[in-house]
């Protein structure tokens, strides 16, 4: 890591602490981090880290309360320092953000958590954070997904032979979770998550987007987009259940299909539900879903996989031509 020559830091701190508005907010505004000639204050670290700091207080015993802290700060305060490096080679590069993008960032944000637009901000508000505030946040990381789409994401390209490599050397060699791992996807008729007005209504619901499953459509996706249930957030994803565990009724719809194989649409609890079978690790024995069915799950696996070993490099060579300067 490079550092700041001694007399510019020196120089640099001498007109901080002399201008007027920093000896009144000393105490509070203390610098704590110099990215490139940027500081980063005690207050701005204390609200990036406001949630985990506040998770701990509330989770850890006393006596480890400091030494966590300790730890939680040095993550927080390293990830600050990386996103001012994207954000500062964002603004070299002109990677710029419109206000229009941001007002698209955030009806996003609002639908992913299935909340209104006004709902989305009152909740911001509640944790102090204002929308002119959020605003500013999001056109920072849109500039800064900018530039990691440009400089690493556009580049990778996982082809279908890597693929299938991957599914034939190491995805049929990794031990499944013990049960049966499935895919859930369900429509109410009551409760604020229902779409439908109706019992019948939500059981069509169900039947149509099981067709759209029957016809090739990944089933991750359309849980995520369609389905009423918890496990949408996940894709569907509910893991591994055995059979000991289900109930009569789910161990009867389930226990004749291989993976793969998508359930009928079955009633539950105020909700029409069905599942696709993923894996199935019973009595010691396990069978896998055919490529097909996990291609598009493989293929992000290994983008991820590439996604983290790039930006790990691309992050260390930001670091290394910077001039970083953490205080005590």
């Amino acid at each position: 890591m490079n550092r700041l020559p001694s007399l510019r830091l020196a120089a640099l701190l001498s007109l901080l602490l002399l201008h007027p508005a920093f000896c009144k907010a000393e105490t509070v505004d203390r610098v704590i981090a110099i990215v490139n000639d940027e500081v980063i204050t005690q207050t701005e670290l204390d609200t990036e880290g406001r949630r985990a700091f506040n998770a701990i207080s509330k989770n850890v015993p006393a006596a480890e309360l400091a030494t966590k802290r300790a730890e939680v700060r040095e993550k927080v305060l390293k990830n600050m320092i990386d996103d001012r490096l994207i954000s500062q080679k964002a603004k070299e590069l002109k990677f710029d953000t419109t206000p229009a993008e941001v007002d698209e960032a955030i009806t996003s944000m609002a639908a992913d958590n299935k909340l209104s637009r006004e709902k989305l901000l009152q909740e911001l508000a509640a944790e102090g954070i204002s929308e002119a505030e959020y605003r500013v946040r999001l056109s920072d990381q849109i500039s800064r997904s900018k530039l990691i789409n440009f400089q690493i994401r556009a580049k990778i390209i996982i082809s279908d032979e890597r693929a299938k490599k991957f599914y034939q050397e190491v995805y049929l060699k990794e031990e499944p979770p013990a049960g049966y791992h499935l895919l859930q996807i369900g429509f109410r008729w009551t409760g604020k998550e229902a779409a439908s007005a109706t019992k019948e209504e939500a059981r069509l619901r169900a039947e149509r987007i099981r067709k759209l499953v029957q016809d090739g459509q990944d089933f991750r996706e359309l849980a995520h987009s369609f389905s009423e249930l918890a496990s949408a957030k996940d894709g569907g994803d509910l893991g591994a259940i055995s059979l000991s565990d289900m109930a009569s009724d789910m161990r009867e719809l389930l226990s004749d299909l291989t993976p793969g194989q998508v359930s009928r649409v079955a009633e539950a609890s105020e909700s029409f539900q069905f599942f696709q079978v993923l894996t199935i690790n019973t009595d010691g024995q396990f069978r896998f879903p055919p490529y097909e069915l996990v291609s598009s799950s493989i293929h992000d696996r290994l983008f991820q996989e590439e996604m983290k070993s790039r930006l790990e490099n691309w992050m260390k060579e930001l670091r290394e031509q910077a001039m970083i300067k953490e205080l005590n």
